[in-house]
């Protein structure tokens, strides 16, 4: 059962200096005029609360870019773990959020991956209140709420923040410093309903989203695919920066003399033309109409089968990041189909006057 607190906006430096007593922090931080990056920070000076996306999403602390695996000689092979450091990730917005829940879906699978569960179970979460802009489509892929996956959620509710505290984990801290935290008033619970009923109205970039695994399949072959297939350049942008992209590829590196070296596992991309290719020079997808329609079913079906749920959740990043300017193809193809359907249920209508 969620517990409900609130403090003054004014003390949020009360606040990290409480989180910086549990680890180091991360937070989102202006990198450039229009971009910002999780960075551990000192002080809530540092922090970018008016950053809406980040280039990277949380993912990169707990599924690392590059890490190495282990190390190994003539003579024996050497784990490596990842540091067990306690750390706090503030600042994640509920698309994040639902991200970071599809990365612990399959990382947590049997057999576990180690060095993600490792880095996720040292980490206190931290969520954060934002408002959408014209990229943002979590409200259509369910995702524009904070569910799960953090300890404590902050709104922003004018004068103070509204705290959502879910996990003991989170409890433990605000009884920590009581002082600082005080139980939500009603004042303060009808402003936090009153926001996220304002921040679903701000949502611009919206579609259907019934039943958008068949969907999916019915537009296997629209042509709009060829038309945005001859604008990719397979550069593989779209997906580092994806939440919930998880594949990688591992490389031994070894030393010149051959006697010793290390295994490293590094990310890698669907998109990029390698990725497919097999023994005998065959690739099973070998153009980008193949590439980006496996990409976008696997985001909008192909999980969707085995667990229920989506891996798309929303943020836009791939919009946002792909050089050839490719727009919200998952809005646009899902909004043609289902306009048809609109169309043809009332066609169907009109020649069928009996009541459901």
């Amino acid at each position: 059962m969620q517990h409900y607190y609130s403090f003054e906006k004014s003390s949020i430096g009360r606040f990290f200096d409480l989180i910086n007593k549990i680890g180091r922090v991360w937070a989102p931080v202006r990198v450039s005029e229009a971009s910002f990056s999780f960075k551990p920070v000192s002080n809530h000076e540092q922090v970018a609360f008016e950053a809406l996306r980040t280039i990277l999403p949380p993912k990169k602390l707990f599924f690392s870019p590059e890490e190495t695996l282990f190390r190994f000689d003539e003579n024996s092979i050497h784990e490596v773990s990842p540091p067990s450091e306690r750390e706090v990730l503030f600042g994640v917005h509920p698309c994040d959020l639902a991200g970071l829940n599809v990365m612990d879906t399959i990382y947590s699978a049997h057999p576990q991956d180690s060095h993600y569960m490792k880095r996720r179970s040292k980490t206190l979460i931290i969520g954060l209140s934002c408002l959408p802009d014209k990229y943002c489509f979590c409200e259509s892929m369910g995702t524009d709420t904070p569910k799960k996956g953090y300890d404590l959620f902050l709104t922003d509710i004018g004068s103070h923040y509204f705290v959502q505290a879910q996990t003991p984990e989170g409890l433990e801290l605000i009884d920590s410093c009581r002082e600082l935290f005080s139980p939500a008033d009603e004042d303060q619970r009808n402003r936090f309903k009153q926001f996220w009923i304002y921040r679903s109205q701000c949502f611009t970039n919206k579609f259907e989203s019934d039943n958008v695994p068949a969907i999916v399949d019915m537009e296997w072959d629209n042509k709009l695919w060829d038309e945005l297939g001859q604008r990719c350049l397979s550069c593989g942008n779209c997906t580092p920066v994806c939440p919930t992209c998880y594949c990688f590829d591992i490389v031994d590196i070894s030393s010149l003399d051959g006697k010793s070296g290390e295994r490293k596992r590094e990310w890698d991309s669907c998109q990029i033309v390698s990725f497919a290719k097999v023994a005998g020079d065959f690739n099973f997808r070998p153009g980008p109409v193949d590439r980006l329609k496996f990409w976008y079913r696997h985001k909008l079906h192909g999980f969707d089968d085995p667990y229920g749920f989506p891996t798309c959740v929303g943020c836009g990043r791939c919009t946002v990041s792909c050089p050839s300017g490719i727009d919200d193809i998952v809005g646009v193809v899902l909004q043609l189909q289902g306009k048809r359907m609109k169309e043809q249920g009332a066609e169907a209508t009109k020649g069928d006057s009996s009541s459901c």
